[in-house]
């Protein structure tokens, strides 16, 4: 990010040596060292989201594949010619290193929530979902935005 000195230590001394705990009523769990994360609802809490979520833009940018982000949804869309097909192994290709990396950086990926639509002419969104299920992407009719 290119943050050194002064605004290094600061965001360094916000996000270290912090313990959370879960309270229900009148009960309180033992306090628990934090070791990854940032406190939720904290006010830094998006900016360091947002700054911690970098590297999954420049993965979709490198695969040639347009995206929209919104707070932690992301969308990514890929255009077709007629009968072109290639743009979907980007995308399968894409998906896979956007898994790998959310692994490796204490993420998961909720694939229920996963959705793959497809717009086009009737003729073409049958070729097409076709393609996608051989991919084990399963296109729906609709999807939430």
């Amino acid at each position: 990010m290119g943050l050194s000195g002064t605004v290094l230590k600061w965001f360094k001394s916000y996000v270290e040596n912090r313990e959370y705990f879960v309270s229900i009523g009148s009960c309180t769990s033992d306090r628990t060292k934090m070791t990854c994360g940032v406190p939720q609802g904290s006010i830094l809490g998006p900016l360091l989201f947002n700054l911690y979520m970098l590297p999954l833009a420049q993965i979709i940018r490198n695969n040639n594949i347009s995206y929209h982000n919104y707070a932690d949804d992301t969308q990514i869309y890929i255009s077709l010619s007629i009968d072109e097909y290639g743009p979907t192994d980007l995308l399968i290709t894409c998906l896979k290193q956007i898994h790998d990396w959310m692994c490796r950086n204490f993420l998961q990926l909720n694939t229920k929530e996963n959705e793959v639509i497809v717009f086009g002419t009737k003729e073409e969104r049958i070729k097409v979902s076709a393609h996608l299920e051989s991919l084990l992407l399963e296109p729906k009719s609709q999807a939430r935005n």
